[in-house]
């Protein structure tokens, strides 16, 4: 990738700050070359040698203190280097909050807008993508672009620097500092070789290892319960130690490298200025430098000059070593995700059924269809269950329903409107979803029925009621304000499925989906779960998708799926009178009743 064209990416969207953050650095630059020239009067104040020839620069700064109004040349000389060294340091100060705010700018609203993107991206966007790689992407890369931004003005600063203090050098002496130039030049192309085929490389495996770092604790805390129960943290651990090592190495050698140029510069510099004028010294003959204070403001600008240029390049090293993260920023926000389509209609219509039109479906990188040629109806106010062995393309149906996916093949209708001519969250709020795999974060209960949506506490009481959950939630230590940690382990099953109906029931759905609500719960929760939905089955049109056929036994109709299709419809009791795959599945599961 083109580096310069994606920093200027990320410079462009801030032209204002980094307009008068380049102004600041010009500035900044001068007035450190200021204080390497102020250094000249103070000088011939103290040897008590008049003005020297010292190139134009110096002459300058030896007359502004002429004309100052102190009588005392040493007093005046030492007043205006302090001057200097203040206005720099006020000038530095400007500088460094400039920089701070910038890239601190860039790095919150860079992090905003993946999440941003994310949050609009579609499900399958996340199926095809690790935990831990999204989240180095909010996290983890973003430090990468602050540093960065920090780095590259910070970087321009030592390189003006360079380029005044060498304008100050050549008025001195010109002969000299071409051949310090030249030294300069042949150091620049060291570091850029090493920056390209050392650091760049390195920072790209640490980006990697730092990904699958995450991925890795991502995946322990996710499933903490099963790995422990299953003695396997040692397997996580080893893998753990594998990819931290691997990120130590290259950290090590990225730090080893950077240090290099540091170590070159001072003694490949001095080395060669003392070559450069033992040579001047035995061709020509006499002095370089005329003048012990001329000869006081070039060593000390070499010491300033041989300063920057060893901070620029490590600074240069470093940041090649994130350009991978920024590379990854780059693409993150410039590929374009995969949409489902947006409908227009805004207002939902729904007095009658949700009816499948010969609906297939087929996901990404599949061979064969989820569904194919699906044909039924979700009558309003009933309660329909659907029910098939495992891959018979019920959790299919369902990503449908909450339009996390749009048919291949035929059509969703409510009514007589497409479910696709719906806008996505005008056709989600007739709509509360119950899943198997219930999500509750660590938050208090209150804040876990709530889910983001605006409720006062009478009607959070009320849809906890409802859900058979006010009765366990009151008895915990702080009642609706407990906070019930990561994933809500310190609650039972039922108790975070009972919660989850709370949070479905607060937005007063027209729809409830209860997606195996049951499927992992012990008789008792079960049994309230049940009451629960056979409750709210009075005022909403209830679906639920199951695999125990305890659970809709009751249920006004009983759709079953095989391999992807209908094979039956019908109540409990005429679907076991026909003796087909229904009644082979109440078999097999235990569940009967009257013919």
């Amino acid at each position: 990738m083109n580096l310069p064209h994606i920093v200027w990416y990320f410079f462009r969207r801030y032209a204002l700050i980094y307009s008068a953050l380049l102004a600041v650095l010009l500035i900044s630059a001068m007035l450190e070359s200021l204080n390497v020239a102020a250094v000249f009067p103070f000088a011939n104040a103290i040897l008590e040698t008049g003005a020297e020839q010292g190139g134009i620069i110096l002459r300058a700064v030896n007359a502004l203190v002429g004309i100052m109004p102190i009588r005392d040349r040493m007093v005046a000389a030492a007043v205006l280097l302090a001057l200097a060294i203040l206005l720099k340091g006020l000038v530095a100060l400007l500088l460094e909050s400039l920089i701070a705010y910038g890239s601190g700018t860039v790095v919150y609203e860079t992090k905003q807008e993946i999440f941003r993107r994310y949050s609009q991206a579609p499900y399958q966007f996340f199926i095809d993508h690790r935990q831990g790689d999204l989240a180095y992407r909010i996290t983890t890369a973003p430090q990468s672009l602050g540093l960065m931004l920090l780095l590259i003005p910070y970087s321009l600063t030592q390189l003006f620097t360079i380029a005044f203090i060498c304008v100050l050098l050549a008025t001195i002496d010109w002969r000299l500092t071409v051949g310090l130039g030249t030294i300069g030049l042949a150091f620049y192309g060291l570091v850029r070789y090493i920056s390209r085929r050392v650091s760049y490389m390195t920072g790209k495996g640490r980006t990697q290892a730092l990904t699958n770092e995450l991925g890795l604790v991502t995946e322990f805390l996710s499933g903490v319960k099963e790995i422990l129960a299953a003695l396997a943290a040692r397997r996580w651990t080893q893998r753990y130690e594998r990819e931290s090592r691997e990120f130590r190495r290259l950290y090590v050698r990225d730090m080893v490298w950077q240090s290099i140029p540091g170590i070159l510069i001072e003694v490949v510099t001095l080395s060669l200025m003392g070559a450069v004028v033992l040579a001047y010294r035995i061709t020509v003959g006499g002095p370089i430098v005329t003048g012990l204070s001329a000869l006081a403001v070039y060593a000390y600008a070499i010491h300033r000059l041989i300063s920057a240029v060893s901070l620029l390049s490590r600074w240069r090293l470093r940041t090649s070593g994130q350009a991978p993260d920024v590379e990854l920023l780059y693409t993150t926000l410039t590929t374009s995700l995969p949409t489902v389509r947006e409908g227009h209609r805004r207002e939902v219509t729904f007095h009658r059924a949700i009816a499948f039109d010969n609906v297939s479906f087929l996901y990404p990188n599949r061979q064969e269809h989820a569904i194919y040629d699906v044909t039924f109806t979700l009558p309003k106010g009933r309660v329909t269950a659907i029910v098939g062995p495992s891959g018979s393309g019920k959790t299919t149906l369902v990503n449908l329903l909450l339009r996390l996916y749009d048919p291949t093949h035929g059509r969703i209708r409510v009514d007589d409107v497409d479910l696709a001519d719906y806008r996505r969250d005008a056709w989600l709020q007739q709509v509360g979803y119950v899943s198997q795999e219930t999500f509750i974060f660590n938050g208090s209960v209150d804040d876990n029925i709530r889910f983001g949506w605006e409720a006062t506490k009478e009607e959070i009481i009320a849809a906890a009621v409802a859900a058979h959950a006010h009765e366990f939630i009151i008895r915990l230590p702080q009642g609706y304000d407990t906070v019930v940690g990561d994933r809500g382990m310190t609650l039972s099953g039922g108790q975070r499925q009972r919660i989850a109906i709370a949070r479905a029931l607060l937005r007063q759905p027209a729809v409830l989906i209860f997606d195996e609500a049951t499927s992992a719960l012990d008789a008792t929760s079960e049994a309230l779960i049940q009451q629960a939905i056979a409750e709210m089955s009075q005022t909403h049109t209830v679906i639920l998708i199951a695999h125990r056929l305890s659970t809709v036994a009751q249920a006004d109709k009983i759709i079953v799926l095989e391999g992807g299709r209908v094979v039956e419809e019908g109540t409990h009791r005429h679907l076991l009178r026909q003796g087909g795959p229904y009644a082979r599945l109440a078999a097999t599961t235990g569940v009967g009743g009257s013919t």
